[in-house]
């Protein structure tokens, strides 16, 4: 049970840290320590009004978080980065690679990141 709690506190602490880095990226801030009181209590009044017991948070992870999390995450936002790349690449017009097979660069690049094959099998 404690390795559960250690386990919780470390994954909500790198969350955390990860939030506040990433907004200090984000606007600029010179003091990342800065946007700790106030990230803090906006995850803390989500935390309290999201869901107000243990059953209705399992409900909503259920039937709510495929909708908006994970059907965007993996699905979406993949296949539309694989738009973006297929675009670019087709702007740059690139022949070839540097393979010593002499492959062309979006068969290449297609080969190197083939990360949604194992997504199409997941979601169907």
């Amino acid at each position: 049970m404690s390795a559960l709690v250690i386990g919780a506190f470390v994954k909500i602490s790198v969350f955390f840290y990860a939030v506040i880095v990433g907004l200090s990226t984000l606007f600029k801030v010179k003091r990342p320590s800065a946007l700790t009181y106030p990230v803090g209590t906006v995850i803390l009044f989500f935390s309290l009004t999201i869901a107000s017991n243990f059953q209705e948070h399992l409900k909503e992870g259920v039937t709510i978080m495929p909708v908006l999390l994970f059907i965007p995450f993996h699905v979406v936002i993949p296949f539309m980065l694989l738009c973006i790349a297929f675009i670019k690449h087709r702007i740059k017009k690139q022949t070839r690679c540097s393979h010593p097979n002499d492959c062309s660069a979006f068969a290449c690049y297609l080969l190197l990141h083939m990360q949604l094959l194992p997504l199409f099998f997941y979601l169907f």
